[in-house]
């Protein structure tokens, strides 16, 4: 169903929409698994304000969970990169535990006191949006298309620290 103004859900577009696609070429079950109906499920997640105007908030799979609140990797990234020190950043859930996982931020840029980049982030994110960790990266690992590959980041930290 249609999601409440204010509330995140998937985008979706209308299949009678011109500027859809027609489908994935030569994979007809993948097509059909992205229906709803008339609607094209994109796997992406954003919300409508009052006026019909989306935001944009990630991909679903690298949508976060704090305590049980959803979390947008994207609203993290765009507080942390306001930082003037920051040139780039990436948020994701990191698994620290068996039964544990804290929201995490990698950046690039010049050397800051993790305390300046805490404090920037809390006057900016409700609490329980804040990243737990702060890890600084000489780079940030993208895709052929320049998109940020969270799900390396959360790969390699993990595959770093031991926990599966």
């Amino acid at each position: 169903g249609l999601a409440a103004a204010g509330t995140p859900g998937t985008i979706a577009v209308h299949r009678s929409d011109p500027g859809l696609m027609l489908g994935y070429l030569g994979l007809p079950e993948e097509t059909a698994a992205h229906f709803d109906g008339d609607w094209f499920e994109t796997g992406d997640t954003g919300v409508m304000d009052a006026d019909g105007a989306v935001t944009y908030l990630g991909r679903d799979d690298d949508m976060m969970n704090a305590g049980g609140l959803r979390v947008s990797p994207v609203e993290v990234e765009e507080a942390l990169a306001a930082h003037p020190a920051v040139t780039e950043a990436a948020a994701c859930a990191l698994r620290v535990s068996a039964e544990a996982t804290v929201i995490a931020a990698f950046w690039v840029g010049a050397e800051t006191a993790e305390a300046e980049l805490a404090a920037h982030l809390a006057a900016r994110l409700a609490r329980y949006k804040r990243p737990r960790l702060l890890i600084r990266r000489d780079s940030l690992p993208r895709g052929a298309n320049n998109k940020l590959l969270r799900k390396v980041l959360r790969q390699e930290w993990e595959n770093e620290h031991g926990h599966p």
